[in-house]
């Protein structure tokens, strides 16, 4: 289901994407009601997405730049979007967001709690620095 980019940097971009890509899979398999999703770097760029359309990465990048703005002066954490039509969730966490679009009346709190155990292991996977506890707000299961 997964769309993995295959961006490829010092920083471990490919493993980043390998693992995105998996996480993705795995969030699908959580989530029946997905409809698509994917994480993002810190400049917008996909890093993997999962969606039948070629035009949802953009879209999801500029939802990610409305919801920050919407933040004002604090750090986006998390965003949750309801519509009569279906739902979209934002988890921002290690310099990655990811953005999944799903049916209407899921489980809102669950739903966010798989995305961002999803994203925290995606960082695991790629080896790179996981969020320190200061930015969970002192929690590092929330």
């Amino acid at each position: 289901m997964a769309d993995v980019t295959g961006k490829s940097d010092e920083s471990g971009g490919n493993a980043l994407a390998s693992a995105a890509g998996r996480v993705l899979e795995n969030l699908a398999e959580l989530e029946p009601e997905l409809v698509a999703a994917g994480i993002f770097d810190a400049a917008r760029e996909p890093v993997a997405v999962a969606s039948g359309s070629s035009a949802w990465a953009s879209e999801a990048a500029v939802l990610l730049d409305a919801v920050e703005a919407g933040s004002g002066d604090e750090k986006l954490d998390s965003a949750h979007i309801a519509c009569e039509g279906g739902e979209a969730f934002v988890v921002s966490e290690s310099g990655l967001s990811l953005v999944a679009v799903t049916g209407r009346f899921v489980l809102a709190s669950l739903t966010s709690y798989d995305m961002r155990m999803a994203l925290r292991d995606a960082v695991r996977s790629a080896g790179l620095n996981p969020a320190s506890e200061a930015e969970n707000g002192g929690n590092a299961d929330a």
